[in-house]
């Protein structure tokens, strides 16, 4: 996490543009209106430091490199969705409950995490509220595995839970 914070600051291109624009300003600015139509006006510039996101995902962690990896990876967890959910449900086990459990998870986690990092937004709620939201769901993620892991291991797991219920009729 410390080298993710050292590099963060040299692998921005755009970051570091702008440092170099906030470091030559040191130049005497064009007032607002000028007599002149030739000269530019130039608007002082604000610029703020950089937020860096609370978030286990390895990608998200290295500040400058493309999201393609992770992209690929929630693409090909949600790909061996559609074999792992049939395949454990048809052939219950606990390995089966397991590889489901944790392929729920994963997809649920990274799906929220996407959206907690898109709606919650230092520039709207500061940069306190996003690194409490995405610990929140750490919390949720990690206590929802534990809860199906626990359910899986102490009781019927989640293919009995499945077919228990496919298998109700209802009363008449």
């Amino acid at each position: 996490m410390a080298n993710c914070i050292l590099r963060g600051s040299l692998s921005k291109p755009a970051m570091a543009f702008a440092r170099t624009l906030v470091a030559s300003q040191s130049l005497p600015k064009a007032p607002f209106f000028t007599a002149t139509l030739l000269t530019p006006v130039r608007k002082p510039q604000m610029f703020s430091a950089t937020v860096r996101n609370f978030a286990v995902s390895p990608v998200r962690c290295s500040s400058g490199g493309s999201h393609v990896t992770l992209w690929n990876a929630e693409r090909a967890l949600s790909l061996a969705l559609l074999g792992v959910i049939p395949v454990g449900l048809m052939f219950p086990s606990q390995v089966g409950d397991s590889l489901i459990a944790v392929s729920i998870v994963m997809h649920q986690h990274w799906g929220l995490e996407a959206i907690v990092t898109d709606y919650v937004r230092p520039i709207l709620f500061g940069t306190t509220v996003p690194k409490l939201a995405h610990g929140l769901l750490l919390v949720v993620s990690a206590a929802t595995l534990g809860g199906l892991f626990y359910f899986n291991y102490n009781d019927i797991g989640i293919a009995g839970v499945v077919r228990k219920i496919w298998s109700t009729k209802a009363k008449e």
